[in-house]
C-alpha cells in the first residue's frame, strides 16, 4: 500500500486531444463505486469545478467545452481498490495550448515544473486523426514541374512535424525531471494514449503500438529506445465511445455517460472499464 500511495500521474496533452472527456468519464466511474477502483469517500475533493461544466454537458449528450487557455487548476483524487490499496491521481486541468507553449518556448512555468518534478507516471494523449498526414510519393505522387517551381518560389514557413514536436516535448519534460538517457528510463512510467479511437475507423483487432509505429515512427522509436519495456504502454482510448457535438445525443442521454467509452489494450482487445487504465498508468497492467 505504501508503494502505491507514492504514484502521482501527470496527464499531458495538446489542444483537443480528449483529456477533459477522459477525466469526466474516469471520475464518474470511480465515484459510482461500481468498479475495482473507487474514490475514497473520506477524501472527496471539495472543488470539482474542473469537471462540473463538462459533466453537465455530457449528461445532456453534448461535448465538453474547450478548456480556457489561462486555466490552471488541479484535482487530486485518492482512489482505493478492492484490497484497500491507495493511489493518488493528480489531474491538472489546463488548455492544450500550454503544451504547445512548452515546446515553442523551451521552458515551463513554476506550476508545470511542480507537476513534472512530483510525477511518477506520464500519460501522453495523442489524437491521430488530427495530425497532418505525411506527404510522400505514395500518397501524393510525383509533383509536376510547375508545382516544383511554385514551391521553390514560395517556400513554406518552417514548421516542426508532429513527431518532432512530441519528441521535443518529452525531452523537455525529461530535462526538467533530471532524467538521464545514458541508460533506458524506468521511472516515470510512460503511457501513450491514442485518443478518439472510434474516429479512426480501424479493424476490430488493431494493436495500438502498431498504429503508432505506422503513423509516428520517429516518436515510436524514440520511446522504445529510451524507456524500459516494462515502463512503456501504448493504448487506444474512446472516452465516450462516439463523437459528441453541441447538439444533444439522445442515446447518451437515455443510457447515461457511464455506460459509454472503452480502451484498447496492448493486444488490441477492448475493455469498457476505464478505471483499469490506472494499472497501465502506474505500470502494473
Amino acid at each position: 500500500m505504501n508503494d502505491m500511495e507514492k504514484h502521482n500521474i501527470l496527464i499531458i496533452g495538446g489542444p483537443n486531444t480528449g483529456k477533459t472527456h477522459f477525466g469526466i468519464q474516469l471520475y464518474e466511474r470511480i465515484n459510482s463505486r461500481q468498479f475495482e477502483f473507487k474514490i475514497d469517500p473520506q477524501n472527496r475533493p471539495s472543488d470539482l469545478s474542473i469537471f462540473e461544466d463538462g459533466l453537465k454537458n455530457i449528461y445532456n449528450g453534448k461535448r465538453a467545452a474547450h478548456t480556457e487557455a489561462s486555466a490552471n487548476r488541479s484535482i487530486e483524487l485518492k482512489i482505493t481498490d478492492e484490497k484497500n490499496s491507495e493511489v493518488k491521481l493528480s489531474f491538472p486541468d489546463y488548455a492544450g495550448e500550454q503544451i504547445t507553449s512548452i515546446v515553442d518556448n523551451r521552458k515551463v512555468n513554476d506550476l508545470w515544473q511542480d507537476y513534472i518534478e512530483n510525477s511518477t507516471s506520464w500519460v501522453l494523449f495523442i489524437r491521430l486523426n488530427e495530425l497532418t498526414p505525411l506527404e510522400d510519393i505514395v500518397n501524393k505522387g510525383i509533383p509536376s514541374a510547375e508545382e516544383i517551381q511554385k514551391r521553390n518560389s514560395q517556400p513554406p514557413p518552417v514548421k516542426i512535424s508532429e513527431a518532432a514536436f512530441y519528441v521535443e516535448l518529452i525531452q523537455t519534460l525529461a530535462y526538467i525531471k533530471g532524467l538521464s538517457t545514458y541508460s533506458t528510463i524506468f521511472e516515470p512510467n510512460f503511457t501513450v494514449v491514442l485518443s478518439c479511437w472510434d474516429e479512426l475507423d480501424l479493424p476490430a483487432d488493431q494493436v495500438p503500438s502498431t498504429l503508432l509505429h505506422e503513423r509516428l515512427p520517429m516518436l515510436f522509436d524514440f520511446l522504445n529506445n529510451n524507456w524500459q519495456k516494462e515502463s512503456l504502454s501504448i493504448i487506444g482510448l474512446s472516452s465516450t465511445g462516439k463523437s459528441l457535438t453541441d447538439d444533444p445525443n439522445e442515446d447518451f442521454m437515455d443510457k447515461e455517460p457511464i455506460n459509454f467509452g472503452y480502451f484498447v489494450d496492448k493486444g488490441g482487445s477492448r475493455n469498457k472499464d476505464l478505471t483499469s487504465l490506472i494499472w497501465y498508468f502506474i505500470g502494473h497492467e
